[in-house]
C-alpha cells in the first residue's frame, strides 16, 4: 500500500497534490527566466559595447532596441506564468484547507485577493524589469542620436515604435489571455 493510501488520499487527491507541486515548479520556472534574460540582456549590452566599432551607432542601437523589447516581451510572459499558476495554486488550496487554515497557514488576504495580470501591490521582478529594459532603449537612442545621420535616426525611431507597438500588442494579448483564465476558472480569486 502506498503512503498516500495510508494517509487516506484517494487518486484525485493524489493528482491535484501533483498539480499543486507542478504550478509552483513553473512559478520557479517563470521567475528563473527573469534572470535568465537579464543575464543574457547584460552580456549583450556587454559584448556590444565592445564591439561597437564593428556595428557602429545605428547597429548598436538596433540591437539594444530589438533585445530590449524581446526582453520586455519575456518578462511579460514570465508574469502571465506567475499569475496563472498563483491562481491556480489559490484554486487547490481551497480544495484542501479549511475555512480556519486562513490566517494560520496562509494569509487570510489570499482566500480574497485578486490575482491581477498587474498590480502595484503584488511587485513582481518582471515589473522592475520592463521600464528597465525600456529605459535602457531610450537612453541609448539618446546617447547616440548625435551621431546617427537623419537617415540613420529616422530608422532608429521607426524601429523603436514598432517594436513598442509590438510590444504592447503583446502584452495586451497576454492580459487578455489572464482575464480569460479568470473568467473560465472562476475558483481563481
Amino acid at each position: 500500500m502506498s503512503r498516500s493510501r495510508a494517509v487516506g488520499l484517494d487518486r484525485r487527491d493524489e493528482f491535484l497534490l501533483k498539480m499543486y507541486e507542478a504550478f509552483w515548479s513553473n512559478i520557479t520556472r517563470a521567475e528563473d527566466a527573469a534572470w535568465k534574460i537579464l543575464a543574457t540582456y547584460t552580456g549583450l549590452f556587454a559584448g556590444l559595447a565592445l564591439a561597437f566599432a564593428v556595428v557602429g551607432p545605428l547597429g548598436f542601437a538596433t540591437l539594444v532596441i530589438l533585445f530590449s523589447f524581446l526582453a520586455i516581451a519575456i518578462s511579460l510572459n514570465a508574469n502571465l506564468w506567475f499569475v496563472r499558476n498563483i491562481g491556480l495554486i489559490a484554486n487547490l488550496e481551497k480544495e484542501f484547507l479549511r475555512e480556519e487554515d486562513y490566517g494560520v497557514l496562509v494569509p487570510a488576504s489570499w482566500r480574497k485577493g485578486k490575482v491581477q495580470f498587474f498590480s502595484l501591490k503584488r511587485f513582481e521582478a518582471w515589473w522592475v524589469f520592463v521600464p528597465v529594459y525600456l529605459a535602457v532603449a531610450v537612453v541609448t537612442i539618446v546617447v547616440l542620436w548625435s551621431q546617427l545621420s537623419c537617415v540613420q535616426a529616422l530608422a532608429v525611431t521607426l524601429i523603436f515604435m514598432i517594436c513598442m507597438f509590438l510590444t504592447v500588442a503583446y502584452g495586451w494579448s497576454l492580459k487578455l489571455r489572464h482575464d480569460d483564465l479568470v473568467r473560465g476558472a472562476p475558483g481563481i480569486p
